[in-house]
């Protein structure tokens, strides 16, 4: 079974990564080799890694925090001191570092994935913090200070489940259920950061993935012509800003120099098109949110035949 996996990242291709990964394999059935130069959350990596024909995998990515998470991940696993709420000011100071505990930070804890702001609004804070520890630690008595201090009596019930999961999902369902009739819940109905941790606790099999840290055209690619596939995923132009600047003139050269097929998602390019997906983005401008994610590469089949650009 092929999961779908990733760290939390804007422009995540976590829902779209078996798609993307099903559509480039196909074509190329002899691919052994496989680098994704703009790594980001993961998902297409870890998408990759599970299918048999491959052997090697690289993630890179330049952000160095999210890369230091990714090796944190892959030698301790999920621990509990990344189950512990972060407060906004810990945020501030932390979300600029480079170690692991900053990349978790900016993913993990900041709002829409943007690596720059705080996850939670401040006349929500506090109510959150009070759910999040209440859950994580099964802790009756916070949701007692929840009353006190905002007049709705949680059943302790609530809490009875074996796993944080589990009690989440059923905080979560009460509230939902009940927002509308008590406006001190609004807004409430869910904990993302939990959500998000949930996350990091699937990732599998990382000690086989090769993480680098490098700017894209540093990465040093040696394998087989025929067998080798270079992916990449960059910051689009014209959405959100990501923490790292790319500049596309310089990116657009590197794909042109390429003796490797590179498959690059994009909304526009001026390369071939080979496959599109209608999906719906919190990067997108549009009233329902629904954009067309096009896939594009360096080649094209034309008569047969493999043409380079």
């Amino acid at each position: 079974m092929i999961h779908k996996l990733g760290i939390p990242y804007m422009g995540s291709k976590r829902k779209l990564a078996k798609k993307i990964v099903d559509s480039i394999l196909e074509d190329n059935p002899k691919c052994k080799y496989f680098f994704d130069l703009f790594g980001g959350g993961g998902a297409i990596s870890f998408e990759v890694i599970q299918r048999p024909q491959i052997k090697r995998v690289v993630y890179n990515e330049l952000n160095t925090g999210v890369v230091e998470l990714l090796k944190y991940i892959r030698d301790n696993g999920v621990t509990p001191d990344m189950y512990k709420w972060v407060d906004r000011d810990t945020f501030n100071k932390y979300k600029n570092g480079d170690d692991w505990y900053s990349g978790y930070i900016k993913t993990v804890w900041s709002f829409g994935n943007n690596q720059s702001s705080y996850l939670f609004g401040r006349d929500i804070e506090d109510k959150k913090r009070l759910l999040h520890n209440a859950v994580v630690y099964q802790d009756c008595s916070v949701l007692d200070e929840f009353k006190g201090k905002y007049g709705v009596e949680l059943p302790k019930e609530l809490l009875k489940d074996s796993t944080i999961t589990e009690r989440r999902l059923t905080l979560m369902r009460y509230i939902k259920d009940r927002q509308y009739e008590l406006p001190q819940l609004e807004r409430l109905q869910q904990l993302q950061q939990l959500e998000r941790l949930e996350r990091l606790e699937r990732l599998e099999r990382l000690e086989r993935l090769d993480i680098q840290n490098k700017s894209y055209n540093e990465v040093v690619i040696d394998t087989p012509i025929d067998e080798t596939i270079i992916y990449l995923d960059p910051p689009y132009e014209n959405t959100e800003k990501y923490q790292k600047y790319v500049n596309h003139k310089e990116l657009n050269e590197y794909i042109r120099n390429s003796k490797y097929k590179i498959y690059m998602s994009s909304y526009e390019c001026e390369l071939y098109e080979v496959d599109n997906y209608k999906h719906r983005s919190t990067l997108s401008a549009t009233a329902n949110n629904e954009v067309t994610e096009r896939l594009f590469s360096n080649t094209k089949y034309e008569w047969g035949g493999l043409w380079n650009l």
